[in-house]
């Protein structure tokens, strides 16, 4: 495996085509991957973040207010990002599937509301080194509240102050060969039937993230993102 070889044939897909319905009334005019947190849009940081591993390449499926976003791409980005309209009500599988001209050998898929600073080299290592035929990045999750543990008579047994899960999220930067994630999506629908099959399937793997990550689906979330985005800053 020679990773700056794998890199200069991978194309890194952007998911933006929701319409971010639980972030309204900010989406009624401006789409979730534009919404600001700390004077960059959420798109800025996701792009940055994949450029300081000297990838390059990029398509941006679009969908919702895909205007904006396509002109957001022309004016703020000297190296020309390819975008795609894949329509507004398009499921995330089908969403992929009309870049299909655009990608090289590689994928790396991310979704547009999600930053995590990802060491995208570690990624690739880690996938080669499983012999894996697609790896998803993970994150364990913290909750934002306590979990109480009672006894059969009420009585309180333990009291646990916002503890992470036993269990992982799936975070998107999935890498992936591009043929064998066609391979393995073929006979579904839906992303998220794709997802929940993938259990099911042949060496697929999980890549733990233990550093930074935001994710912003509601007004809540965009709040802490605000105060947790320092994190990413100060590395």
């Amino acid at each position: 495996m020679h990773i700056q070889k794998i890199k200069k044939n991978l194309t890194t897909i952007i998911l933006c085509g929701g319409k971010g319905q639980r972030l309204k009334p900010i989406t009624n005019k401006t789409p979730k991957s534009l919404i600001k947190i700390d004077n960059k849009e959420i798109l800025t940081h996701i792009i940055k973040n994949v450029k300081k591993y000297n990838i390059d390449n990029f398509l941006v499926l679009t969908g919702y207010k895909k205007k904006k976003v396509e002109s957001f791409l022309r004016k703020n980005f000297k190296k020309k990002i390819n975008y795609l309209d894949t329509g507004q009500n398009t499921d995330i599988l089908k969403r992929i599937k009309k870049g299909s001209k655009f990608y090289k050998d590689y994928l790396l898929i991310c979704y547009g509301d999600t930053l995590a600073d990802i060491n995208i080299n570690k990624l690739i290592e880690y996938h080669f080194k499983k012999k894996s035929n697609l790896t998803m990045s993970l994150f364990n999750q913290k909750l934002n509240f306590g979990i109480v543990s009672l006894k059969n008579t009420g009585k309180i047994k333990s009291f646990l102050e916002k503890p992470r899960l036993n269990n992982w999220i799936n975070i998107g930067y999935i890498f992936v060969k591009t043929d064998k994630f066609f391979s393995l999506s073929k006979n579904y629908l839906f992303f998220s039937s794709f997802l929940q099959n993938l259990g099911n399937m042949k060496n697929i793997y999980g890549f733990q993230h233990t550093a930074n990550h935001i994710t912003v689906n509601t007004l809540t979330e965009l709040d802490e993102a605000k105060k947790k985005i320092k994190m990413f800053n100060k590395k």
